[in-house]
């Protein structure tokens, strides 16, 4: 199963609900990824996780999936290394499934991971848990993982949380300046995040209103925008600059 026929495929919207930067103990790998993932739920919804090396040398990195909840008729299956990883396969295998990335290198396009809550044929709104360690080869006990959940909304520890928020950015790509708006409450903050996942730039923001970025002064690639209420993650935007 070859990751560009599951890419060509399977195309999911996702809702970005939270981000997390995640490094727990470990001290080899740090992720950066969605928490909470929706989709349709007729197709696979995918969850993309950023991986990075930050130490000082290469890694040979493996993947392990630890499924926490799930419903009976659906599936879940990932992509990392050079190949897609059908539902029964829980490790990565080796060499196929090992993904080498350069010391102080994210790698943000190697991993995904789906569910497909339709696979039964039955279009199902059922959820799913699903943690996903990284971890560098033969060295289990330095994993770093995150749990991702599909069609889950969880809890939130925000009141009105459907009254704050984001639009997306515009234009985008930039190709000198852009502008996001939002909906916020007080010690609320916007962080621009590099794909390394590096705070580049922060604003404070009132409860409402748009900011105007000058992107000349950062390079290109793909940046996300991150509004942060009461030190909460609420929601990210993907910004593409040129």
């Amino acid at each position: 199963m070859k990751r560009t026929l599951l890419t060509l495929s399977f195309i999911s919207f996702f809702l970005t609900h939270d981000i997390f930067i995640s490094s727990s103990n470990a001290q080899s790998i740090e992720l950066i990824g969605d928490n909470y993932v929706f989709g349709n739920p007729a197709m696979p919804i995918a969850s993309y996780i950023i991986v990075k090396n930050i130490t000082s040398s290469s890694l040979d990195v493996r993947c392990q999936k630890n499924i926490i909840d799930t419903a009976a008729g659906t599936q879940n299956y990932f992509c990392w290394g050079t190949s897609c990883w059908p539902s029964s396969t829980y490790v990565s295998p080796d060499p196929a499934g090992i993904r080498t990335i350069p010391a102080g290198f994210a790698d943000s396009t190697n991993f995904t991971g789906y569910y497909d809550a339709a696979f039964s044929g039955q279009i199902s709104s059922a959820r799913a848990v699903v943690e996903y360690c990284f971890y560098p080869l033969g060295n289990i006990s330095d994993s770093t993982c995150l749990t991702i959940h599909f069609n889950d909304s969880g809890p939130s520890s925000i009141n009105d949380i459907s009254k704050i928020g984001l639009n997306d950015f515009y234009p985008n790509p930039s190709n000198g300046k852009t502008s996001i708006s939002y909906k916020a409450e007080k010690n609320s903050q916007f962080h621009l995040i590099d794909i390394l996942g590096n705070k580049i730039k922060t604003f404070d923001l009132d409860y409402t209103g748009t900011l105007e970025i000058n992107t000349e002064e950062f390079g290109s690639g793909i940046y996300f925008g991150n509004l942060v209420v009461n030190k909460r993650l609420v929601e990210v935007k993907k910004l593409v600059i040129n």
